[in-house]
């Protein structure tokens, strides 16, 4: 018996020994390293380095990854060729949020909030506690948080690529026509209404509510609330409208239904309209709900208004990480942020997107110069709204803003309707409803299907005998013929799909 407890002391003692010296088990610290290329991103998955974030330098493109690494291993990177710097010896004692500038930032000494580990040309990477990182937003800035969870680690290249040439199609126009600008302005004026949708109020939770039961009142079905809990319980409401060709594509469309005020005089407990920021970005996603449902589209379509935004794109980050434990494809992100707000007779509108995402820059700006009158612009990279979280998780994602800024309002008590113009509202949501229907038409197609009715059959097959010999129409797009993967259609690929139907033959691939 005394022998056991000897035994059991010294392997407590053991353990507290190793405890209490953590180079004898490796440290974590907090690095920054730089990926240059597609190479680097491999290396850096092949060498298990665990990231938290990534940002982007504007004027270089390089880009830096913010990681969690064993100090006793930090020597394998550099032999790896990569390069590094250790920001924070002791990681996770405080909150780490990304500080970036807006529009409407009065300049402070953020080394007086908390310590700047990285910087850019306008975002900050900060160890900052919750509080003083609220009191940075209350300045003007934005803020995003960082979570202890790894983010898959995704090359994306930066190379900049445009669309297929667009032209006016009458179809897109048709669901461009079904804008209600009626009801842009009276769901807007209805989510003021709440007095506020701050996050710790019972009337966010009212908001959330009325924002489900308004889907539902549009025939959707499949309709859920995403629940997660940070500081506090909050929910996403999630409509989904299937796609009807291949639903296993999804583009995801949303914009934060919360509201802050800051300021003397102000309480986002009592008073926290936020018709513009973001009431209009939240009814933007409603109306292209409705109007998806009654007409769905090829691909599947998730329609998510997102809690907790003003907190530091929270709601939308915990959505992005359940989309990836549930293997969803996300395709594209499109948000809508402060979209009613002008004052002048240029009516402009700005997208924002990382520049790996320029294909769908580009395709934003095609369809507000066709479909709108607006002017569009490209405004860079920014961390200012929920698109940034889809970009952390490897996604392309844009943010639809207004080109005038509304300076006056922005988290003021005085973000009212009275403000603003649903005349340009309208033109916004087109632009975005548009690009929308323009992308899950593009990639919403069947291998072997020429019909694009969702199904290969029979009528497919006469589809391409009357394109060949008959002067029919051609494919749309051209893959749905190109069953061989050969870059033409022809005779060999209605010898393909036949065998497939009625001789056992191989199917189809899902893509060439």
């Amino acid at each position: 018996m005394r022998a056991n407890r000897i035994i059991l002391f010294l392997l407590v003692f053991a353990i507290m020994v190793i405890w209490a010296f953590p180079s004898a088990h490796g440290a974590p610290v907090l690095i920054k390293l730089r990926l240059a290329d597609e190479a680097d991103f491999q290396t850096a998955t092949r060498l298990d380095v665990a990231v938290y974030h990534k940002m982007t330098s504007e004027f270089s493109g390089e880009e830096l990854v913010i990681a969690e690494y064993e100090k006793s291993d930090l020597s394998a990177l550099g032999d790896a060729g990569l390069s590094y710097e250790i920001v924070d010896e002791e990681p996770w004692t405080e909150s780490y949020y990304l500080v970036s500038e807006s529009p409407a930032a009065e300049k402070v000494n953020l080394a007086e909030y908390g310590r700047v580990l990285v910087s850019t040309e306008t975002a900050h990477f900060m160890k900052i506690s919750q509080e003083n990182a609220w009191s940075v937003a209350a300045n003007g800035y934005y803020i995003a948080k960082v979570f202890r969870r790894p983010l898959p680690l995704k090359y994306k290249s930066t190379e900049g690529t445009s669309p297929k040439g667009r032209y006016y199609d009458p179809d897109i126009d048709s669901y461009l026509s079904q804008i209600d600008q009626d009801s842009l302005f009276e769901w807007t004026l209805r989510l003021q209404n709440f007095q506020t949708r701050y996050t710790y109020t019972d009337s966010v939770l009212a908001a959330r509510d009325w924002l489900y039961d308004k889907f539902a009142s549009f025939g959707i079905d499949s309709l859920w609330l995403h629940h997660y809990i940070d500081d506090v319980h909050q929910w996403n409401p999630v409509a989904t409208v299937v796609g009807t060709a291949r639903p296993d594509k999804v583009i995801v469309v949303g914009g934060h239904y919360d509201s802050v005020v800051y300021g003397a005089g102000t309480n986002p407990y009592v008073w926290a309209p936020g018709a513009d920021d973001n009431g209009t970005g939240t009814v933007a996603t409603l109306e292209m709900a409705r109007i998806v449902h009654e007409n769905p589209l090829p691909v599947t379509v998730m329609f998510v208004p997102f809690a907790q935004e003003e907190q530091g794109l929270v709601g939308s980050w915990y959505f992005c990480e359940w989309l990836y434990y549930h293997y969803i494809n996300v395709h594209w992100m499109i948000n809508a942020d402060m979209i009613a707000h002008s004052v002048d007779g240029y009516q402009d509108v700005t997208i924002y997107a990382h520049s790996s995402a320029s294909y769908f820059v580009n395709l934003m700006m095609d369809m507000a110069n066709i479909y709108t009158y607006m002017s569009p612009g490209y405004g860079g990279q920014s961390s200012g709204s929920d698109h940034y979280s889809f970009y952390q998780w490897g996604h392309d994602a844009v943010f639809a803003a207004e080109g005038d800024f509304f300076y006056g309002g922005w988290h003021k008590n005085f973000d009212t309707v009275d403000s603003l113009d649903f005349t340009y509202m309208k033109e916004v949501v087109k632009m975005c409803l548009a690009a929308l229907v323009t992308e899950a038409y593009n990639i919403g197609y069947v291998v072997g299907d020429p019909t694009r009715d969702g199904i290969i059959d029979i009528a497919d097959v006469l589809f391409l005998i009357n394109y060949l010999y008959r002067g029919g129409e051609a494919p749309d797009p051209p893959e749905t013929g190109d069953v061989t993967c050969d870059g033409i259609t022809n005779i060999d690929d209605v010898i393909f799909l036949i065998n497939y139907l009625y001789k056992g033959g191989p199917a189809p691939p899902d893509s060439c």
